[in-house]
């Protein structure tokens, strides 16, 4: 079906866009989920019937199919045009709650009071994004483009989405997702406290101001103790989420085997936003490379394994989105992961092995091949990710 019209705004409802061709299983459970009462459909745009098959007759007998038309086919659920229009509105989305977390943030910086209020404002705000729009649009937003970006405002925003689509993969329920978001929201504002060099910046900090910057935790647990409206967990998490497992993190009078899931969730969310912005003197890594680093960190003790698996598995080897190039010489853009092979994404190709572009792009499910040689991804094209996306 076609969706016209939701009967309540944007803001409270779970979609930000009131006006689209109803494609997945999550669309149809995040409207059960609303509280919307009524939904306009425009037949014209879709089949407003059942989904099972249906004979001509039938068709022309509710006024669908005329003598001269075709049934209609339904748009394939993971077109490069559904994706395009997908991601706009999560980088809209990213934009508007940046705007909002910075205002928060300065009342902070200028105050010294996290005042739960306005926080747990920004919260609903973050959570209604992340049930409206797609894990992978919602996930590409946050990380792509942001190179170097040195905005606490942004690298809180994305940490707080990231770790929201964890806890809901883990099937916290509201409640214990609201304090993750607000104690991933607010995990790094003892750097508020600190001279502006320290926060976060594009070179490497030297020893004495690496050893001012790991009493941030210590310094945000602190500021958000004072406020008792706040939960335990909140403060657990600014406490925490430098905590290795392997005990090397910080700071080390917190025993590593006693630190809360909500902290270890974060601490991955944390490392994966430093790790494709360049935060620390680091070099940014493609969604691909930060995501095998990752995995990496974990089999060494670093991050909590279980965890990054899951996160891998929610978002995929290659990510959807990312733009790739295959054995054949070919490119395009990952549409789909498929769960089973998260190695073989299915790929909508774009450019033939001369660089040419095809007429209409090719889908093609790495996972599934009758062809021979099969084709594989060799490798991840990040500077040409942008242009795919927009040309789509």
């Amino acid at each position: 079906m076609y969706v016209a019209g939701i009967d309540c705004s944007w803001f409270r409802s779970p979609f930000l866009k009131h006006r689209f061709l109803v494609t997945t299983e999550e669309q149809i459970d995040r409207l059960r989920r609303s509280n919307i009462h009524t939904v306009d459909i425009d037949p014209s745009k879709g089949l407003d019937t059942t989904s099972l098959p249906i004979a001509e007759d039938t068709l022309r007998g509710i006024g669908l199919l005329t003598s001269a038309q075709t049934p209609p086919i339904q748009e394939a659920p993971r077109s490069l045009e559904l994706l395009a229009q997908e991601l706009t509105v999560a980088r809209d989305a990213r934009e508007k709650l940046a705007q909002s977390i910075k205002a928060v943030f300065n009342e902070i910086s200028k105050t010294g009071v996290a005042r739960p209020e306005p926080v747990d404002e920004a919260v609903q705000e973050i959570t209604i994004v992340t049930r409206t729009l797609s894990t992978h649009a919602t996930f590409m937003a946050m990380s792509y483009g942001r190179e170097l970006d040195a905005s606490l405002n942004n690298h809180s925003l994305a940490v707080c989405t990231m770790a929201m689509i964890i806890g809901q993969a883990l099937g916290y329920d509201l409640i214990k997702l609201r304090e993750l978001a607000t104690g991933a929201l607010l995990h790094d504002i003892g750097l508020l406290q600190f001279p502006p060099h320290l926060l976060r910046t594009s070179t490497p900090l030297s020893g004495e101001d690496r050893s001012t910057f790991h009493h941030h935790p210590r310094l945000g647990a602190i500021a958000i103790e004072a406020q008792r409206e706040f939960p335990q967990i909140v403060r657990r998490i600014a406490a925490e989420h430098h905590v290795t497992p392997d005990g090397q993190g910080y700071p080390p009078e917190t025993s590593a085997s006693s630190t809360a899931e909500e902290s270890r969730i974060v601490m991955i969310a944390d490392r994966y936003d430093e790790l494709v912005t360049g935060f620390g003197g680091l070099q940014p890594l493609s969604s691909h490379a930060a995501i095998q680093q990752l995995f990496q960190e974990g089999e060494f003790g670093r991050l909590d394994l279980g965890l990054v698996s899951q996160f891998i598995k929610l978002v995929g080897i290659y990510p959807i989105y990312s733009f790739v190039e295959l054995n054949t010489s070919e490119r395009g853009m990952i549409t789909t992961i498929n769960p089973a092979t998260l190695h073989q994404p299915i790929v909508a190709l774009t450019y033939d092995e001369t660089g040419s572009p095809y007429q209409n792009p090719l889908t093609v499910d790495l996972s599934n091949q009758s062809e021979s040689p099969s084709r594989s991804i060799t490798r991840v094209v990040t500077s040409e990710q942008e242009d795919a996306s927009r040309a789509a």
